[in-house]
């Protein structure tokens, strides 16, 4: 005989899966936000390198066109001549010559045309190289339009090309000139802070010899870029690029303020990221 069948009744509850408690739920949220902690800056450091890099190419790219032009022109250095006709502590008021390896003022140009009608654009067409990637600044400040441009060329770098000029005796004019320092040390193109660039040309005093508009020696005239974590860029003579850390407080308060960064002083006789820009002009008044 069969036995008589037993009747179970299942728990409806008992058939679901469990779920989350509370306090299962936060640890969960708390693990994702310690790695996302974790993570975020390290991206962040990946991508900031990431914009280093493009803006290294982009100067080695300047530098290129740089080159080409001298091999073109006999060794002859193109012009790099800063104009003011008004007001000189102005920052609209600056412009490039026509002569120059481009023209107009980076603060205020709303079209590529100062950059095309400059003597390297031939060499070029590629408008991305005269940016930093990182740079995030906009014509007059105004938050509408990207600026065409973040790097400026040394003023020592034939800033006055007419041999009739007084100052002509300041700057190099050809290649076979620059020897002290050499070409590897000889700053060519340099990324330039958005609150300080204009016109074509950087403005550096130099030991012993120049100290522009009655500045004390130590003394920023122009100001380099900090855009690559406390960072900027510049290519050499030679053709290689550098990224340059910078060590002083004094140089970041700088980049800080909002405010104009030209003309600003740095720490006097001991400015260590100055100090290096003294390293990549003339030792010495290049032609007499």
């Amino acid at each position: 005989m069969s036995r008589p069948g037993r009747s179970v009744r299942l728990d409806p509850a008992a058939q679901r899966p469990a779920a989350f408690t509370l306090i299962e739920l936060l640890v969960v949220i708390a693990i994702i936000a310690i790695l996302a902690g974790m993570l975020l800056p390290a991206l962040g450091r990946a991508k900031s390198r990431a914009l280093a890099t493009a803006c290294l190419g982009n100067l080695k790219q300047l530098q290129l066109c740089w080159q080409l032009y001298v091999d073109d022109n006999a060794d002859r250095l193109p012009g790099n001549v800063a104009l003011n006709p008004g007001d000189i502590g102005s920052r609209e008021g600056w412009t490039s010559d026509p002569t120059s390896w481009l023209q107009g003022n980076a603060w205020t140009d709303t079209t590529p045309i100062h950059l095309q009608r400059g003597v390297l654009y031939p060499y070029n067409h590629s408008l991305g190289i005269y940016r930093c990637p990182a740079d995030k600044s906009t014509v007059r400040d105004q938050g509408r339009q990207p600026r065409t441009r973040s790097y400026s060329m040394s003023m020592y770098m034939n800033f006055r090309p007419a041999p009739e000029d007084p100052e002509y005796v300041l700057c190099w004019h050809t290649l076979g000139q620059v020897q002290r320092p050499s070409p590897a040390r000889a700053a060519v193109f340099i990324d330039e802070n958005e609150k300080s660039i204009q016109q074509s040309a950087f403005g550096i005093n130099a030991r012993d010899y120049l100290t522009l508009f009655d500045s004390a020696l130590w003394t920023w005239i122009s100001f380099p870029a900090t855009r690559h974590h406390n960072a900027g860029a510049l290519s050499f003579a030679d053709g290689h690029v550098e990224l340059w850390r910078w060590l002083e407080p004094n140089t970041a308060r700088i980049a800080r303020l909002d405010d104009w960064t030209v003309l600003k002083e740095a720490v006097p006789n001991a400015d260590r990221d100055l100090d290096r820009f003294f390293g990549v002009v003339p030792e010495k008044v290049p032609i007499l």
